[in-house]
């Protein structure tokens, strides 16, 4: 029979006794009650809870025991969840307040039934997403940026796939606003280890501990985009803090191309997130619409006006058609056949905006894997 060792406080991630966050506990003063743990990550515990005042499920996010013993981390939490409350739009998850008892403290926010883009790609082909399906998503993640930035004056600073979860609507939710990073610098102030495992999505200034502005949320949109097409961050071996501030990443196709993978990544999409990753903040677009725009953009031609038309002289047809192109030697042409075949870039650039297909978007959902 296999003995079983409880957990002590000193080796639960956040201090607590095997046995606090429990299905059934009630916490915060006995406003909330715990139903199951969503998640657990160094720094975290996330549990979904029934709010018995609203009468409604919540997450809570548990935040390391040290909170409690530092009245002036507690107070600026305090301050910062009060901003994000702030935030009201369709593709943020509502931030409802801070949770607070005796022993606990946790960030109660809007629960989000669905998985993170980090879960789902694991059962993708390759380890990746296609294009067609990442266009609505940062479209729909540029719009939930936009509207924090220029109308509630908030940065996020910590995206990645793990904070975008899909909806049961299939729509993009962006999760964990302002409260990733302010973990970060708490936990980053005892241990520096604890920030290596998110720094290949920091901008070097970020990841310097220099004060943030909307050109960090710039970068990281970049680097969200980048693992989403190609399975892995820009930067992610060997000393990654020293290359996040000096090594400038390989293009999105040649990443692929080191992964063994046969695809291309057009040339509008790669020049726009590579415009992201500057290392310097005034090389980057100077706003989320801007490189939204980027995106955007259209290669094709400009469509050739008729020659002719109603009250207009014919075209005169020239006497003699022009010579035919000179043939292709044969190993020529079997060269030419062979190659795989070249996609024009304007055929993957973000289209115009257009409802979306009823399930266009539906991926399977993972077996076994948490919401967070």
């Amino acid at each position: 029979m296999t003995k079983h060792h409880p957990v002590s406080p000193i080796n639960h991630p956040l201090g607590l006794a095997e046995g606090t966050l429990a299905p059934g506990v009630r916490v915060g003063g006995a406003g909330y009650i715990l139903k199951r743990m969503l998640g657990r990550g160094s720094l975290s515990e996330v549990w979904l809870a029934w709010d018995r005042k609203l009468e409604h499920e919540v997450a809570l996010k548990f935040l390391p025991q040290s909170l409690l013993q530092d009245p002036n981390l507690l107070e600026h939490l305090k301050r910062e969840a009060e901003r994000w409350r702030q935030l009201d739009h369709p593709g943020i998850a509502r931030v409802y307040g801070l949770v607070q008892d005796y022993k606990l403290t946790a960030l109660a926010t809007e629960y989000v039934d669905g998985w993170s883009l980090a879960a789902l790609k694991v059962d993708q082909p390759e380890k990746r997403y296609g294009l067609e399906a990442v266009t609505p998503w940062v479209r729909e993640l540029c719009a939930a940026l936009d509207y924090a930035h220029n109308q509630a004056g908030i940065l996020h600073l910590a995206l990645r796939p793990t904070n975008l979860v899909i909806n049961t609507r299939q729509s993009v939710m962006l999760t964990d606003f302002g409260i990733a990073w302010t973990l970060r610098r708490i936990a980053v102030e005892t241990d520096p280890n604890r920030l290596a495992a998110t720094l290949g999505f920091l901008s070097p200034q970020l990841a310097l501990g220099e004060a943030p502005s909307v050109l960090d949320d710039v970068y990281g949109l970049g680097a969200t985009i980048y693992v989403l097409l190609t399975g892995t961050p820009p930067l992610y071996k060997g000393q990654v803090l020293a290359q996040v501030c000096e090594r400038t990443p390989p293009s999105m196709t040649e990443r692929l191309a080191e992964l063994g993978i046969r695809d291309s990544i057009p040339p509008v999409v790669e020049d726009a997130v590579a415009l992201c990753l500057a290392k310097e903040p005034a090389k980057r677009p100077q706003s989320i619409s801007e490189v939204l725009k980027l995106l955007e953009r259209s290669e094709l031609p400009a469509p050739v006006e008729s020659v002719s038309s109603p009250g207009t002289e014919e075209a005169k047809v020239p006497e003699s058609l022009p010579s035919p192109p000179p043939q292709p030697s044969t190993d020529e042409a079997l060269a030419e056949a062979e190659a795989p075949e070249q996609i024009a870039a304007h055929d993957f650039v973000l289209p115009a905006s257009t409802p979306a297909e009823t399930g266009a978007n539906e991926l399977p959902l993972p077996a076994n894997r948490g919401a967070f």
